[in-house]
């Protein structure tokens, strides 16, 4: 039997752009570790706990919100009062590289690379109020002792 001449040169480029498409598909599929080049595009939100220990003779305050370049992420913002425990959790943002939180007015800032977790605790304590229960407290007295005063501690650990 005898090749047809015609046929052939089609069937040979024919062979070869199926050879080159199949070869352009390999070569351009997404990498698995393209995680790695740009993860806020692909890692998205993610999620984190928070707990809040607190103690002392008045009710705690803790208050935070993630950040993006030192400037809060509207709709991260939480605060809370306690007097024994609480926890939650909630989502931070792709695009957070900072947390601030202040715990009884104590405040502190962190950056951190938006690609990697976060944990920290931070405690607040403050002295204030006055405890009108003890007799031995006088308001207008210069000389009261230190126990006079009412001091709630806390402290706010968040892991993300």
């Amino acid at each position: 039997m005898k090749a047809n001449p015609t046929i052939l040169p089609g069937l040979l480029i024919g062979i070869a752009s199926l050879a080159a498409c199949s070869e352009r598909s390999a070569t351009t599929a997404p990498a698995a570790d393209a995680v790695g080049l740009s993860p806020a595009g692909f890692i998205g939100d993610r999620p984190y706990t928070w707990s809040l220990k607190c103690s002392g003779d008045l009710a705690s305050q803790a208050s935070w919100s993630w950040t993006t370049g030192g400037v809060t992420i509207t709709g991260t913002e939480m605060s809370v009062f306690c007097s024994s425990a609480l926890s939650g959790s909630g989502t931070r943002p792709a695009a957070a590289d900072g947390f601030s939180a202040c715990v009884n007015y104590t405040c502190q800032t962190w950056t951190f690379d938006a690609a990697t977790g976060f944990k920290t605790h931070w405690k607040g304590s403050f002295t204030g109020g006055f405890d009108f229960q003890d007799p031995k407290c006088d308001i207008f007295s210069r000389n009261n002792p230190a126990s006079c005063y009412l001091t709630p501690t806390a402290t706010l650990t968040v892991d993300s």
